[in-house]
């Protein structure tokens, strides 16, 4: 009988742990947008938003590298800033990575801001509007201050 409790107990253990460590899992959440019409260069406007696709997901989880992508018009440049409800990331190109989002909730609406950079462009439809997450079980850190940015 001891030796069933002991078993018992040691499966149990085990379980908990296996629990606990699939609870902070690294994992990480895909979202898109649709495409966004840029007009003006003193007028940002905003893709909408881009969160987990269950709330689940990304739940007590923390940001990692935040990959982004859009894709202006062949030839066109625009200006672009990755943002979340504490701010925003100035982006330099249309495609590229950041760890400056890491320690901000993984489970946050995220979203593009957008503007011409001079007044001599013309209109654009910007496409291909995604983030790729990367999110692990760590400490939150809301007030985590902008940088590293690195364009691919």
């Amino acid at each position: 009988m001891r030796r069933l409790l002991s078993w018992k107990s040691l499966l149990t253990g085990l379980g908990v742990a296996l629990l606990a460590t699939l609870a902070q899992a690294s994992g990480s959440w895909v979202a898109t947008a649709p495409p966004v019409q840029v007009v003006m260069p003193d007028r940002p406007v905003q893709s909408a938003d881009m969160m987990p696709p269950t709330a689940e997901l990304a739940q007590g989880q923390v940001m990692g590298r935040v990959s982004w992508q859009f894709q202006p018009p062949a030839g066109s440049e625009v200006n672009a800033w990755l943002c979340h409800t504490g701010g925003c990331v100035a982006l330099s190109g249309p495609r590229g990575y950041t760890e400056a989002l890491t320690g901000i909730a993984a489970d946050s609406v995220l979203y593009f801001q957008f503007a011409l950079q001079d007044r001599q462009q013309r209109a654009m439809t910007l496409r291909g509007l995604q983030v790729i997450v990367n999110h692990h079980g760590s400490t939150l850190n809301p007030t985590r201050p902008v940088e590293r940015i690195r364009t691919l």
